[in-house]
């Protein structure tokens, strides 16, 4: 549940600070947090069979797949993915 201030002046986070917790920098070549998360994401909707411009079951498919993933960086992650 959104806490009170959020809802008062909105939600000001983010989206890139979630997307560190969830998907670390490193890996084999060195990615950042982003771009790993956009490569997840990307894997998540192809293997769904979705069409990256569908926002709201690309949303819904990102946040199926990954629970800790919320709104606003699942969002994030659609508008990149979609180009």
């Amino acid at each position: 549940m959104a806490s009170f201030e959020k809802l008062l002046w909105g939600d000001n986070t983010d989206p890139r600070r979630e997307l560190a917790e969830i998907f670390p920098a490193g890996g084999a070549v060195g990615a950042s947090s982003v771009v790993r998360a956009q490569e997840w994401a990307r894997g998540v909707i192809a293997d769904a069979g979705l069409d990256p411009a569908d926002e709201l079951r690309v949303i819904r498919a990102l946040r199926d797949a990954e629970p800790r993933l919320s709104l606003k960086p699942a969002r994030f992650l659609a508008a990149q993915v979609r180009g």
